[in-house]
């Protein structure tokens, strides 16, 4: 039983630890062509307060969530 009930709540982490949102990667996708690791150094957890942003994240930030011509011209 205790195996069983460890199992569960093993599974259970698994889930709700792969379980979170990229609530804007989509639209941002579908926008600009680019993929989430352009701007970020990694995915950020739910709820994050560090959005973990590289270079180009940090200056797409900067110019009002809005690519520049030389990030446009990027690879993604």
């Amino acid at each position: 039983m205790k195996r069983s009930l460890w199992a569960v709540v093993l599974l259970l982490a698994i889930f709700l630890g792969f379980n979170f949102q990229a609530a804007g990667s989509a639209k941002y996708t579908k926008e600009t062509g680019k993929k989430c690791k352009f701007c970020h150094t990694a995915v950020p957890a739910k709820d994050a307060t560090d959005p973990k942003l590289n270079e180009d994240g940090e200056l797409f930030k900067k110019n009002n969530y809005k690519l520049t011509e030389e990030q446009k011209a990027k690879a993604s």
